[in-house]
């Protein structure tokens, strides 16, 4: 399953750390909650994308002119926009950039094994 969430950011909720290390840093607190909570709601749209059969797709992959174009299905989350499309309207390029952005965790394991294995 292709995915633009990375796969450590919604391993653990951060809430239990004020009990167990009530000294933590209140600024690396509030860092590591609302990264948190900003993915969850990545993974929220996310699956509310696939409900409807589309992809979620970050704003980084699309050009500025579609972006104009697609302002009806665009999602903002935090200060980040993201755009629901089908597969299909997609362009190659654009494909290619929400495939190496949902690899970009894999990707560094990926190339760290592909060269070790050479």
């Amino acid at each position: 399953m292709t995915t633009i969430i990375p796969e450590d950011a919604l391993a653990t909720d951060p809430q239990h750390l004020l009990y167990h290390y009530p000294s933590i840093h209140p600024v690396k607190y509030t860092k590591l909650t609302s990264d948190y909570h900003y993915w969850r709601a990545v993974d929220a749209a996310e699956r509310a994308a696939k409900a409807c059969g589309r992809l979620l797709i970050p704003t980084a992959c699309l050009h500025w002119q579609r972006k104009t174009r697609l302002e009806d299905r665009r999602v903002q989350i935090a200060k980040t926009a993201f755009y629901c499309l089908e597969a299909a309207e997609l362009t190659g390029l654009e494909y290619d950039k929400y495939l190496r952005v949902a690899r970009e965790d894999e990707g560094v394991c990926l190339d760290t094994c592909e060269q070790a294995m050479m």
